[in-house]
């Protein structure tokens, strides 16, 4: 229970990440709003939150749009009282299938894509902050934690998402930025960056065992609630003196230079016999 009486704001909260992430928080003790332009499935998801006997509210929110990041903030602090954590999850997210090549991109589309990625976590965040800062300015709070959603695009690039990667480039960015500004308030800012993991929307990389073994050093996808665990480490006093941070959830894969199909093959089967009989071996 490291978030007892705290509120958090998650966007993008009713599916994937955003959804194992609320639940997370719930069970830490935070009372949580699932912001999501879905509304139905973010209805469905605090009801599910609730059912765990745990505080959830939800509402439909488009973050690109001011106005409705307005009403979310507003309704936040009517029926909740005040905001202790921003997670800006949500995201424009291209599959596999729709993924443009640079020569093709159209305006439209890079656009949205600043819209929603960057205008969205620009205008959550700001209206956040301001929130924390007012708390702590009449003594109802000691900082804040915003915690803003990566990729591994964020610092190497996928091949046909120039619009996604440019982006979350400029996530870490504004986060580190955003930590300097906000740091007077004790208001920590950070950057989850997930690996592959398994979700409904995936852009259908390493999810597969036969794919995720040769491109992933731990072996396997990663799941919303990896993801989770490490934004209720950052959201919470344990990570009260972490701000302006990237923290990699991937299963090694940012470590690797070259993925494991293509590098040096090591005989895992006889490394384990090697050094499972219990006694010290010289190499």
């Amino acid at each position: 229970m490291r978030l007892e009486n705290q509120v958090a704001i998650i966007t993008g909260g009713a599916h994937g990440i955003g959804r194992g992430i609320a639940r997370r928080l719930a069970k830490e003790g935070a009372a949580v709003v699932l912001a999501d332009i879905d509304g139905a499935a973010a209805r469905s998801s605090a009801a599910e939150i609730e059912a765990d006997h745990a505080r959830a509210l939800s509402v439909p929110c488009d973050v690109s749009v001011s106005s409705q990041v307005e009403g979310l903030m507003a309704l936040t602090l009517e029926k909740l009282g005040r905001l202790d954590i921003l997670v800006n999850n949500a995201a424009l997210v291209h599959h596999r299938e729709s993924n443009t090549h640079f020569l093709e991109l159209s305006q439209e589309a890079w656009q949205r894509a600043l819209d929603v990625n960057l205008s969205g976590m620009f205008l959550c965040s700001q209206q956040a902050a301001r929130i924390m800062v007012r708390q702590v300015v009449e003594g109802r709070g000691t900082g804040g934690s915003i915690l803003n959603m990566g990729s591994g695009g964020g610092s190497r690039a996928h091949r046909q998402l120039f619009n996604y990667d440019t982006t979350k480039g400029g996530i870490e960015a504004a986060t580190r930025a955003m930590a300097l500004d906000l740091a007077p308030w004790k208001i920590r800012v950070n950057t989850l960056v997930p690996g592959n993991t398994a979700v409904a929307n995936s852009m259908g990389g390493a999810i597969g065992p036969e794919a995720a073994q040769s491109t992933i050093p731990l072996g396997h996808p990663g799941s919303p609630a990896d993801i989770a665990a490490a934004a209720a480490y950052l959201a919470s006093d344990d990570g009260r003196y972490v701000t302006g941070q990237r923290l990699f959830i991937d299963g090694g894969m940012d470590a690797q230079l070259r993925s494991p199909g293509v590098d040096v093959r090591i005989d895992k089967e006889r490394l384990s016999q090697r050094f499972s009989t219990g006694k010290a071996q010289r190499p």
